[in-house]
Parts: C-alpha cells; structure tokens; sequence
C-alpha cells in the first residue's frame, strides 16, 4: 500500500478568489505540523487560522489570525506554564495558481511570537540555589544569595588627560 500524500489544512484553493473575489478562509491544523518551532515550549493544541483571501492585482492575499495553546516552563521556578497565543500572519500567491499555502507563514508567526521569559506569575521567587526547593511553595529557611560584587572596574572609554 502507497504512503498516504501529506495533508496541507492550511493551503487553499484561488479557483474561488479568482472567480468571486474575496473569499473567508478558516483551517485548522495539527500541533505537530509545527513540530520544532519552539526553541523552550510546545504547542499544545491545534492551530487555528482565519481570515480573508483577497486578489489584489495579479497576487492573493491572505490576511488572518493564527491562534492557539502552548505550554512552556517558568524561567525562575520550572513550573509548567500553559497560556494562548494569536498572531497576525499575512501571505501572498501568484493569483493563476492552483492554491495560496499559509504553512511557512505560521510557522514563523509562532516562532516570532514565542516569549523570550516565561513566568509563572511576576511574583515567582524561583527555587532555593541551596536545597531546590520552590520558593513559592514553602519557606526552606535558606538566605537568599546576595549578588556578586563588581570586581573589576570598567576600562574608560575616552582617554583621561593628566592635569600639569
């Protein structure tokens, strides 16, 4: 038996947009499609995709909001953070062809839109960096670290000049 020919939910057809003029798109697409985006987290639901297909000239134009759920761990304490997602994604296609394809574009949206630090609330007093014990759950009665001190000055940046 033949491989089943892999599914494309986020390509379109143009027939339509060729035909009718501005045509609504909506497509929903497995997490695992997107499989790798996330440098720390992961997707943890389908992706959604809706807008407008518009033929602007001799292009389409899909306009839409991608959204979704993703999961990611706090940066101070490790605890898993779940949270939505929504992005803008616009893409274009040569209007005489067969179908308009979003995949790339939503690929990047979500790589763009990942969160560079993730906390589980502002607050997060992160873990003890003597027993690992979560802050936020208990008070292990350890001292907080104090922060290293300086020690070395800055070169200058600009030449001193001697007086007399």
């Amino acid at each position: 038996m033949p491989p089943e020919p892999p599914r494309r939910p986020l390509r379109a057809s143009l027939h339509e947009v060729r035909d009718n003029g501005p045509t609504p798109f909506k497509a929903v697409a497995p997490a695992e499609l997107f499989a790798g985006v996330l440098r720390e987290g992961t997707l943890t639901g389908p992706v959604t995709v809706e807008g407008t297909i518009y033929p602007v000239d001799e292009t389409a134009r899909l306009e839409a909001t991608a959204k979704g759920t993703w999961r990611f761990e706090c940066t101070r304490c490790l605890k898993p953070v779940d949270g939505a997602w929504r992005e803008e994604v616009e893409t274009e296609a040569p209007l005489d062809s067969d179908a308009l394809d979003a995949t790339e574009d939503v690929r990047q949206a979500i790589a763009l839109a990942e969160p560079m630090k993730t906390l589980c609330r502002p607050d997060c007093k992160g873990l003890c960096p003597v027993c690992r014990a979560n802050r936020n759950d208990t008070d292990c009665g350890h001292a907080e670290a104090a922060p290293p001190a300086e020690e070395t000055r800055r070169p200058r940046l600009t030449k001193r000049h001697r007086k007399g």
